[in-house]
């Protein structure tokens, strides 16, 4: 009987676990099942739509300075209101999951996680970046350098 118990108390464990990265997962935006291609085309022709540029960025849930900068972004208004209103953000996993090498290929090659390349309706790729630039301290993003990247490259 206490085996059982042990075991039901492990499954629901492992359960609100995975549950949980799901949720963070789905919270983040990087998909390790969604077709990166896909997702290009769509954000291509919103972009010129809208008078955007692509803001292509790679990363996932392992990664810690894509959490940093996905607080960094909701907790600051004026550089989330910046971001979405030059470029239209795509999101493309990259990990254990799914390295999307096929993708990835396509552009210039990234040193660490997230990274961003800037992306014009034409598509041209305009820049890549390391978001390294933008760290300040041991997870928090420096507003004055992620704002001037945004406004450097609006269209």
């Amino acid at each position: 009987m206490l085996r059982k118990i042990l075991i039901a108390l492990a499954a629901t464990a492992c359960a609100a676990a995975a549950a949980h990265a799901a949720r963070m997962d789905n919270r983040l935006g990087y998909d390790p099942q969604a077709d990166p291609f896909d997702q290009y085309h769509s954000a291509i022709e919103q972009a010129k739509a809208e008078h955007k540029r692509v803001l292509i960025i790679a990363g996932g849930d392992w990664c810690r300075w894509c959490y940093a900068l996905d607080r960094f972004i909701t907790r600051n208004d004026d550089v989330n209101h910046a971001l979405h209103d030059a470029f239209v953000v795509m999101k493309v996993y990259v990990g254990d999951e799914n390295f999307n090498e096929f993708f990835f290929s396509q552009l210039p090659a990234a040193r660490g996680a997230p990274h961003f390349w800037v992306v014009s309706p034409e598509r041209n790729v305009l820049a890549s970046q390391s978001t390294g630039s933008f760290e300040h301290g041991r997870s928090d993003y420096d507003k004055t350098a992620f704002l001037g990247f945004v406004e450097k490259w609006k269209p």
